[in-house]
């Protein structure tokens, strides 16, 4: 965060539970965050497919807003 604008999101690890997941993750995610940056909120639509994965990153990164005041 920056002046009140959400300037990156980083995902220090994806989940790792199994190669399914993992593939999914290493696309789901990218385009979530890249989502979230344009919304510039946790706001997003999940991703078809992967809604378990988008539904927690959604529900991290609206921890982390709030956390942060937002």
């Amino acid at each position: 965060m920056k002046n009140g604008v959400i300037t990156d999101i980083a995902i220090p690890q994806f989940p790792n539970s199994d190669p399914k997941s993992t593939g999914l993750s290493g696309t789901v995610i990218p385009t979530l965050r890249q989502e979230a940056l344009t919304a510039q909120s946790a706001k997003i639509a999940t991703v078809s497919g992967a809604t378990c994965t988008s539904d927690a990153f959604i529900q991290s990164l609206q921890s982390a807003l709030t956390a942060a005041g937002l």
